[in-house]
Protein backbone atom coordinates (compact mmCIF):
# COMPACT_ATOMS: atom_id res chain seq x y z
CA UNK A 1 0.00 0.00 0.00
CA UNK A 2 1.76 3.21 -0.74
CA UNK A 3 2.18 5.86 1.37
CA UNK A 4 0.50 9.04 1.45
CA UNK A 5 2.97 12.08 0.96
CA UNK A 6 1.28 14.38 4.05
CA UNK A 7 1.04 11.06 6.27
CA UNK A 8 5.11 11.14 5.99
CA UNK A 9 5.37 15.11 6.96
CA UNK A 10 3.29 14.37 10.00
CA UNK A 11 5.78 11.32 10.96
CA UNK A 12 8.42 13.54 10.58
CA UNK A 13 7.27 16.32 12.17
CA UNK A 14 6.99 14.48 15.59
CA UNK A 15 9.97 12.67 15.86
CA UNK A 16 11.21 16.15 15.08
CA UNK A 17 9.66 17.14 18.46
CA UNK A 18 10.22 14.21 20.73
CA UNK A 19 14.07 14.53 20.17
CA UNK A 20 13.92 18.24 21.36
CA UNK A 21 11.70 17.86 23.87
CA UNK A 22 14.15 15.48 25.33
CA UNK A 23 17.30 17.33 24.70
CA UNK A 24 15.67 20.21 26.60
CA UNK A 25 15.59 18.60 30.07
CA UNK A 26 17.63 20.20 32.27
CA UNK A 27 17.63 20.17 36.02
CA UNK A 28 18.79 22.84 37.90
CA UNK A 29 20.19 22.70 41.62
CA UNK A 30 20.27 25.95 43.83
CA UNK A 31 23.33 26.35 45.83
CA UNK A 32 23.77 25.53 49.40
CA UNK A 33 23.53 28.90 51.13
CA UNK A 34 21.19 30.21 49.16
CA UNK A 35 17.48 29.94 50.74
CA UNK A 36 15.66 30.64 47.56
CA UNK A 37 14.91 34.56 47.63
CA UNK A 38 17.66 34.81 44.96
CA UNK A 39 16.74 33.70 41.40
CA UNK A 40 19.38 31.99 40.27
CA UNK A 41 20.02 32.40 35.81
CA UNK A 42 19.66 29.37 34.13
CA UNK A 43 22.79 28.41 31.91
CA UNK A 44 23.12 29.00 28.45
CA UNK A 45 22.80 26.65 25.97
CA UNK A 46 26.73 26.38 25.81
CA UNK A 47 27.28 25.23 29.40
CA UNK A 48 29.28 28.80 30.35
CA UNK A 49 29.61 28.98 33.78
CA UNK A 50 27.49 31.44 35.56
CA UNK A 51 27.33 34.93 35.67
CA UNK A 52 28.36 36.70 38.95
CA UNK A 53 24.96 38.19 40.59
CA UNK A 54 25.15 41.82 41.34
CA UNK A 55 23.30 41.37 44.35
CA UNK A 56 25.49 39.43 47.03
CA UNK A 57 23.94 36.50 48.78
CA UNK A 58 23.02 37.09 52.51
CA UNK A 59 25.69 35.83 54.83
CA UNK A 60 25.08 34.88 58.75
CA UNK A 61 27.12 36.10 61.44
CA UNK A 62 27.25 38.94 59.38
CA UNK A 63 29.44 41.97 61.33
CA UNK A 64 27.15 45.40 61.69
CA UNK A 65 28.81 48.27 62.60
CA UNK A 66 27.04 51.14 64.50
CA UNK A 67 27.22 54.48 62.93
CA UNK A 68 27.19 58.14 65.10
CA UNK A 69 23.98 58.90 63.31
CA UNK A 70 21.60 58.18 60.44
CA UNK A 71 23.42 59.79 57.73
CA UNK A 72 27.19 59.37 58.85
CA UNK A 73 29.37 56.00 57.73
CA UNK A 74 31.77 56.89 60.49
CA UNK A 75 31.36 54.24 63.25
CA UNK A 76 31.80 54.97 67.16
CA UNK A 77 32.78 54.13 70.02
CA UNK A 78 31.28 54.62 73.07
CA UNK A 79 33.68 56.58 75.50
CA UNK A 80 34.95 54.45 78.59
CA UNK A 81 33.68 55.90 81.70
CA UNK A 82 36.76 56.84 83.97
CA UNK A 83 38.03 54.71 86.71
CA UNK A 84 37.54 55.56 90.54
CA UNK A 85 40.66 54.86 92.39
CA UNK A 86 39.20 51.53 93.93
CA UNK A 87 39.05 50.42 90.52
CA UNK A 88 41.92 50.99 88.75
CA UNK A 89 45.09 48.54 89.00
CA UNK A 90 48.44 49.44 90.93
CA UNK A 91 50.19 51.19 88.32
CA UNK A 92 47.02 53.10 87.85
CA UNK A 93 46.86 53.99 91.25
CA UNK A 94 50.27 54.93 91.85
CA UNK A 95 50.33 57.42 88.47
CA UNK A 96 46.79 58.78 89.98
CA UNK A 97 48.87 59.61 93.51
CA UNK A 98 51.91 61.01 91.34
CA UNK A 99 49.61 62.91 89.14
CA UNK A 100 47.44 64.84 91.71
CA UNK A 101 50.24 65.12 94.22
CA UNK A 102 52.50 66.74 91.75
CA UNK A 103 49.51 69.14 90.82
CA UNK A 104 50.21 70.71 94.37
CA UNK A 105 53.18 72.59 92.72
CA UNK A 106 52.05 73.12 89.53
CA UNK A 107 48.86 75.01 91.00
CA UNK A 108 50.16 76.31 93.75
CA UNK A 109 47.51 76.12 96.61
CA UNK A 110 47.86 77.41 100.09
CA UNK A 111 48.21 74.80 102.78
CA UNK A 112 50.11 74.52 106.01
CA UNK A 113 53.23 72.01 107.27
CA UNK A 114 54.04 70.54 110.12
CA UNK A 115 57.09 68.51 111.10
CA UNK A 116 58.23 66.73 113.96
CA UNK A 117 61.50 64.43 114.42
CA UNK A 118 61.57 62.29 117.31
CA UNK A 119 64.64 60.41 119.03
CA UNK A 120 62.65 57.04 119.81
CA UNK A 121 65.69 55.12 121.05
CA UNK A 122 69.16 55.51 121.44
CA UNK A 123 71.52 52.50 121.69
CA UNK A 124 75.23 53.04 123.21
CA UNK A 125 77.71 49.75 123.76
CA UNK A 126 80.10 51.75 126.15
CA UNK A 127 78.07 51.70 129.78
CA UNK A 128 79.68 54.43 130.67
CA UNK A 129 78.73 56.21 127.23
CA UNK A 130 74.83 55.83 128.93
CA UNK A 131 75.13 58.47 130.88
CA UNK A 132 74.71 60.79 127.82
CA UNK A 133 71.94 59.36 126.45
CA UNK A 134 70.28 62.50 127.43
CA UNK A 135 72.61 64.72 126.24
CA UNK A 136 72.61 62.93 122.63
CA UNK A 137 69.07 63.66 122.40
CA UNK A 138 68.18 66.90 123.73
CA UNK A 139 70.82 67.43 120.99
CA UNK A 140 69.24 65.95 118.30
CA UNK A 141 66.04 67.06 119.17
CA UNK A 142 66.99 71.02 119.25
CA UNK A 143 64.97 72.66 115.99
CA UNK A 144 63.78 70.16 115.28
CA UNK A 145 59.86 70.85 114.95
CA UNK A 146 58.50 73.41 112.56
CA UNK A 147 55.66 74.73 111.25
CA UNK A 148 54.95 76.69 108.16
CA UNK A 149 52.70 77.85 105.75
CA UNK A 150 52.43 78.15 101.90
CA UNK A 151 50.57 81.16 100.20
CA UNK A 152 48.33 80.15 97.49
CA UNK A 153 49.92 81.08 94.45
CA UNK A 154 53.37 81.42 95.78
CA UNK A 155 56.11 78.93 94.79
CA UNK A 156 55.91 76.11 97.76
CA UNK A 157 59.00 74.38 95.82
CA UNK A 158 60.95 74.84 99.41
CA UNK A 159 57.65 73.88 101.28
CA UNK A 160 56.42 71.13 99.57
CA UNK A 161 58.89 67.95 99.84
CA UNK A 162 61.00 66.93 98.53
CA UNK A 163 62.54 70.38 98.78
CA UNK A 164 63.68 72.14 95.70
CA UNK A 165 61.92 69.76 93.47
CA UNK A 166 59.04 70.37 91.11
CA UNK A 167 57.82 67.03 92.20
CA UNK A 168 55.73 65.70 95.11
CA UNK A 169 56.62 62.07 93.94
CA UNK A 170 58.24 60.98 91.09
CA UNK A 171 57.72 57.26 92.12
CA UNK A 172 58.17 53.89 90.14
CA UNK A 173 56.19 50.96 90.80
CA UNK A 174 59.17 48.92 90.84
CA UNK A 175 60.06 51.63 93.84
CA UNK A 176 57.57 50.70 96.31
CA UNK A 177 56.81 48.13 98.33
CA UNK A 178 53.37 48.09 98.44
CA UNK A 179 50.00 50.32 97.38
CA UNK A 180 46.70 50.60 98.82
CA UNK A 181 43.48 52.25 98.57
CA UNK A 182 40.56 53.44 101.11
CA UNK A 183 37.49 55.31 101.51
CA UNK A 184 36.83 57.71 104.03
CA UNK A 185 33.52 59.24 103.87
CA UNK A 186 33.72 60.91 100.50
CA UNK A 187 37.50 60.75 99.75
CA UNK A 188 40.19 58.04 99.11
CA UNK A 189 43.08 57.56 101.09
CA UNK A 190 46.06 56.74 99.34
CA UNK A 191 48.79 54.85 100.69
CA UNK A 192 52.32 53.81 99.63
CA UNK A 193 54.62 51.79 101.63
CA UNK A 194 58.21 51.95 100.87
CA UNK A 195 60.73 49.04 101.19
CA UNK A 196 63.98 49.12 103.33
CA UNK A 197 67.05 51.38 102.00
CA UNK A 198 70.57 51.53 103.79
CA UNK A 199 72.50 55.24 102.67
CA UNK A 200 70.39 56.21 100.15
CA UNK A 201 71.58 59.10 98.55
CA UNK A 202 69.97 62.83 97.42
CA UNK A 203 70.30 61.57 93.39
CA UNK A 204 69.56 57.85 93.44
CA UNK A 205 67.28 55.49 95.03
CA UNK A 206 63.52 55.23 95.45
CA UNK A 207 63.68 57.78 99.08
CA UNK A 208 64.95 60.55 96.82
CA UNK A 209 61.43 60.42 94.31
CA UNK A 210 59.53 61.52 97.51
CA UNK A 211 60.89 62.04 100.84
CA UNK A 212 63.09 64.73 102.85
CA UNK A 213 65.70 62.67 104.52
CA UNK A 214 68.93 61.70 106.14
CA UNK A 215 71.81 61.06 104.45
CA UNK A 216 75.48 59.63 105.67
CA UNK A 217 76.60 63.31 104.23
CA UNK A 218 74.05 64.62 106.87
CA UNK A 219 75.43 62.64 109.34
CA UNK A 220 79.09 63.86 109.10
CA UNK A 221 77.70 67.48 108.75
CA UNK A 222 74.91 67.68 110.96
CA UNK A 223 73.98 64.76 113.56
CA UNK A 224 77.89 63.83 114.38
CA UNK A 225 78.45 67.12 115.70
CA UNK A 226 75.22 67.93 117.37
CA UNK A 227 76.04 64.79 119.52
CA UNK A 228 79.75 65.76 120.11
CA UNK A 229 80.70 62.89 117.97
CA UNK A 230 83.76 61.75 115.75
CA UNK A 231 83.58 59.20 113.03
CA UNK A 232 85.00 57.81 110.12
CA UNK A 233 82.67 58.05 106.99
CA UNK A 234 82.57 54.55 106.41
CA UNK A 235 81.75 53.48 109.84
CA UNK A 236 78.17 55.29 109.06
CA UNK A 237 75.68 54.06 108.25
CA UNK A 238 71.84 55.32 107.78
CA UNK A 239 69.30 52.47 107.12
CA UNK A 240 65.52 53.15 106.98
CA UNK A 241 62.22 50.75 107.54
CA UNK A 242 58.75 51.28 107.70
CA UNK A 243 58.61 54.25 106.20
CA UNK A 244 55.23 55.60 104.35
CA UNK A 245 53.31 58.42 102.56
CA UNK A 246 49.52 58.43 102.55
CA UNK A 247 47.30 61.22 100.54
CA UNK A 248 43.80 61.77 100.49
CA UNK A 249 42.38 62.94 97.87
CA UNK A 250 38.63 64.28 96.85
CA UNK A 251 36.74 62.29 94.73
CA UNK A 252 37.79 65.38 91.50
CA UNK A 253 41.21 64.27 92.68
CA UNK A 254 42.42 67.45 94.78
CA UNK A 255 44.34 66.72 97.30
CA UNK A 256 42.59 67.41 101.05
CA UNK A 257 45.50 65.94 103.48
CA UNK A 258 48.77 64.72 102.47
CA UNK A 259 51.07 62.26 105.13
CA UNK A 260 54.56 61.28 105.28
CA UNK A 261 56.32 58.93 107.90
CA UNK A 262 59.99 58.04 107.66
CA UNK A 263 62.17 56.06 110.08
CA UNK A 264 65.50 55.70 110.37
CA UNK A 265 68.62 54.44 112.45
CA UNK A 266 71.95 55.92 112.50
CA UNK A 267 74.62 54.08 113.10
CA UNK A 268 78.10 55.26 114.50
CA UNK A 269 80.99 52.78 114.58
CA UNK A 270 83.54 53.36 116.81
CA UNK A 271 82.52 56.99 117.19
CA UNK A 272 84.57 59.10 119.83
CA UNK A 273 81.93 61.14 121.89
CA UNK A 274 83.11 64.15 124.03
CA UNK A 275 80.94 65.76 126.46
CA UNK A 276 83.87 66.79 129.54
CA UNK A 277 85.36 63.73 128.66
CA UNK A 278 85.86 61.52 125.74
CA UNK A 279 84.02 58.10 125.11
CA UNK A 280 84.91 55.75 122.54
CA UNK A 281 81.27 53.88 121.85
CA UNK A 282 79.23 52.42 119.20
CA UNK A 283 76.08 54.45 118.75
CA UNK A 284 72.89 53.78 117.25
CA UNK A 285 70.33 56.81 117.24
CA UNK A 286 66.93 55.40 115.61
CA UNK A 287 64.83 59.25 114.48
CA UNK A 288 61.35 59.02 113.05
CA UNK A 289 60.14 61.84 111.20
CA UNK A 290 56.52 63.28 110.84
CA UNK A 291 55.21 65.44 108.64
CA UNK A 292 51.65 66.66 107.85
CA UNK A 293 50.46 68.80 105.51
CA UNK A 294 46.81 69.95 106.02
CA UNK A 295 44.37 73.01 105.37
CA UNK A 296 44.73 72.75 101.61
CA UNK A 297 42.99 76.08 99.89
CA UNK A 298 42.58 76.33 96.04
Amino acid sequence: MKKHPFAACICVLLVSVMCFSSCMKIKITLPEGNKGNTPVPAPTENNDTVPTLSTPVEQENTTVEVSSSENSGETTTAPSQAKTPLEMSKTELLEFFNNNLNGIKENMPAFKREKLTTVSDIKLSNQLANTLVGFVKGALLSEEVETKNATKGSSCTEIMSPDGERYVSNLLYEDIKSINVTVEGTNYVVTVEMPEAENPTKSTGSYAKIFNFITVDDVVNTYAPKVGATVERNNIAVKYSGSYAKATFSPDGKVVAYDTYVKCVMSLKDASVKKGITINTDVEITLVSTTNYTNFSY
